[in-house]
């Protein structure tokens, strides 16, 4: 079995055009250029006036940590989904449009917007109508790994992360917990089963 490499022709002497890398580079640096010159200019507000403190809302009713999260982590959370939406056009329209559904769809239900609903299991029940849709499980996921992939929130949860670069849970953290009555010993165990 022999391989056979082709090698690309060297343009003649004449040749007056681009080639596909240098082309590249060139669409590539207008396009960082013209981003930078018009800088947030370019893309219209992802959320109308009232829809960030909505957005707020229905990302701590998503994920309700109340006692373990302060609002400044579900506010970050708000602004990394606002951010991934300026730069996307119909991302913005989706989340604009989605916020829009769960407002008519409170104000009908309750005759309020969704945040003046102080109920959370009745907010919970307007969530639940758009559970499935594209704009809620953008949002759903963006949250979920904001919260439970951030190695900053592990300590409010309990969690102490991987434990396999101390040699497992085996010696570290197994029996740590503390939500679980503690059972019978050993030898408790066997006297029952000798019995």
């Amino acid at each position: 079995m022999t391989i056979r490499f082709h090698r690309l022709k060297r343009p003649g002497k004449d040749h007056l055009g681009l080639s596909r890398r240098m082309f590249l580079m060139t669409t590539a640096m207008a396009g960082v250029t013209t981003g930078t010159m018009l800088g947030n200019r370019a893309f219209a507000a992802p959320l109308d006036e009232g829809q960030d403190a909505t957005l707020l809302r229905v990302i701590q009713d998503i994920y309700p940590h109340p006692d373990l999260l302060d609002v400044s982590h579900y506010q970050a959370i708000a602004d990394t989904v606002i951010a991934n939406a300026e730069g996307d056009a119909a991302a913005a329209k989706d989340l604009r449009e989605g916020l829009q559904k769960i407002d008519a769809q409170a104000d009908s239900l309750f005759g309020s917007p969704y945040t003046a609903i102080e109920n959370p299991d009745a907010r919970e029940g307007v969530l639940r109508a758009f559970q499935h849709d594209g704009f809620f499980q953008g949002v759903r996921w963006t949250a979920y790994f904001a919260i439970y992939n951030n190695a900053d929130v592990w300590p409010l949860f309990g969690y102490e992360g991987s434990s396999v670069e101390y040699g497992g849970y085996i010696d570290r953290g197994f029996s740590d917990i503390t939500f679980v009555p503690e059972g019978p010993s050993l030898e408790e165990r066997m006297a029952n089963v000798q019995s």
